[in-house]
């Protein structure tokens, strides 16, 4: 099974544990209703569909042991998929990319933001990074260069290549000389400093602990441009759909995740260092994202 099928798997226990596992006063309880979790398309990126329904059969017993509610995760189609769902309650809480959130919201502005997932930084940004020395200084110096685009990656990390490094009107086929497929960030990293690749696409976060993983090689590397920051993946809802109190307990359960060592674990496997509030900048980053990475055409 694929290292991602794998962390999807623990990406999906962990939210569950993390949405549902909300402490709760004495006599106090969940509604029993049901409750739908759907999540975008993307987050089950190459993985066949009888892996995902492996992958995510232990949830709805997971949800009903802990809360005494009936419910399950569902996939979705796109964020568009995703937000008409919501908007017609046949779910009740969806799981986007931050960008794909600030698309959606906007075709449905009743969207609203719950909490956000943080990787260290309530912001994303991919960088683009190249050996020190390199004669690539601007995006446009990547054409007829050889670029690394690891095979697990963010989706934030592939917007931002499709989007900035990919020229307009070109396939990543036509505009490089070649696109190598390391496993992950880390070997992307190592085949830039080796150069068998003049550049990659990782996610800043990467790179910051490539770096103290191996400061040798990461000094010898560069960034020379980013995607500016984006927004965090988001738990979001339909405004109106639930009561202030409801929606106090879903915050207060992500907030208190690593209250306890078994939440604790669950979010370092997932990469999660905390769920916060929405910050008063996402606003903002999805503005920014709609501006600069505008939705597909049609959409």
């Amino acid at each position: 099974m694929k290292r991602s099928v794998i962390t999807l798997g623990l990406a999906l226990g962990g939210l569950a544990g993390c949405l549902f596992l909300s402490p709760s006063a004495p006599g106090e309880s969940l509604s029993p209703r049901r409750v739908k979790i759907g999540l975008v398309k993307t987050m089950f990126r190459g993985t066949p569909e009888g892996v995902v329904q492996m992958v995510m059969q232990p949830f709805k017993s997971l949800l009903e042991a802990q809360t005494g509610a009936a419910g399950h995760l569902v996939t979705s189609g796109d964020s568009w998929d995703l937000a008409r769902k919501l908007q017609d309650d046949q779910v009740q809480l969806g799981i986007f990319h931050g960008f794909e959130f600030a698309w959606a919201q906007q075709k449905y502005p009743a969207l609203r933001p719950m909490m956000i997932a943080v990787n260290r930084y309530p912001e994303l940004k991919a960088v683009l990074v190249v050996r020190a020395g390199s004669q690539i200084r601007t995006l446009a110096d990547l054409e007829g260069k050889t670029l690394a685009q690891p095979e697990v990656t963010k989706e934030h990390c592939r917007l931002y290549f499709d989007r900035r490094c990919v020229k307009a009107g070109c396939t990543a086929s036509g505009c490089f000389k070649g696109v190598t497929t390391p496993d992950d960030s880390r070997r992307a990293l190592d085949e830039v400093f080796e150069q068998q690749a003049d550049a990659t696409v990782v996610d800043a976060v990467a790179l910051e602990e490539y770096r103290k993983l191996k400061p040798n090689r990461g000094s010898k590397l560069k960034v020379i441009h980013d995607s500016g920051s984006l927004p965090c993946a988001v738990v979001a809802y339909r405004a109106g759909r639930f009561d202030p109190e409801t929606i106090r307990r879903f915050q207060a359960g992500l907030l208190s995740a690593r209250s306890s060592s078994s939440g604790q674990k669950m979010l370092d496997m997932i990469r999660i260092t905390s769920f916060q509030r929405v910050p008063e900048a996402y606003d903002q980053q999805l503005a920014y994202t709609v501006k600069n990475y505008p939705p597909p055409p049609g959409k």
